[in-house]
């Protein structure tokens, strides 16, 4: 037996209807908003909280690494190479370089670099203009192998409250 496709009524019968469900929708919207303020309050009540308790925990973890730190320094000799393994933790010292150059000073490193010949050190980003290739001809497209793809899109717009007063 064939198949028939089985035709189904819009839920909303008329203009005055689809009006009604915009209303509704912007009413729908006006509740998440006031929801999300309230979020907004609760969390900044909780950082708060949190920030304040905090506190003196955070200044008790800086006095005490201050002070593991004094004795290291005073005790290095002490140390099996570079660090020492304790029950809860490795204390010690690492070596660590940091190139320094100035951001305005940037441009004529690379400047200088290219006329060195080091582009190896030169780091460089190729991206695609996806705007410039939409407008070339089909037959650029195609072989890049690239398309254009077309949709009809529905949209709709709610009047907003503050806007109709």
């Amino acid at each position: 037996m064939a198949r028939k496709k089985v035709l189904s009524e819009p839920a909303l019968r008329d203009w005055a209807a689809v009006n009604e469900a915009l209303r509704d929708i912007r009413e729908c919207r006006h509740a998440l908003i006031e929801m999300a303020v309230e979020k907004d309050r609760r969390i900044d009540s909780i950082k708060d909280e949190y920030a304040k308790n905090a506190l003196p925990i955070q200044n008790r973890i800086k006095r005490l690494e201050g002070e593991v730190k004094e004795y290291v320094d005073a005790h290095r000799a002490e140390l099996s190479g570079k660090s020492r393994t304790l029950t809860f933790g490795v204390v010690g010292y690492r070596i660590s370089s940091k190139l320094m150059l100035a951001t305005s000073k940037a441009a004529e490193a690379i400047a200088t670099l290219k006329a060195m010949g080091r582009t190896e050190l030169i780091k460089t980003t190729e991206t695609l203009d996806r705007e410039a290739l939409k407008k070339q001809p089909q037959s650029v497209l195609e072989q890049v192998g690239a398309y254009i793809k077309v949709t009809d899109e529905f949209y709709y717009d709610v009047e907003d409250t503050a806007s109709m007063t």
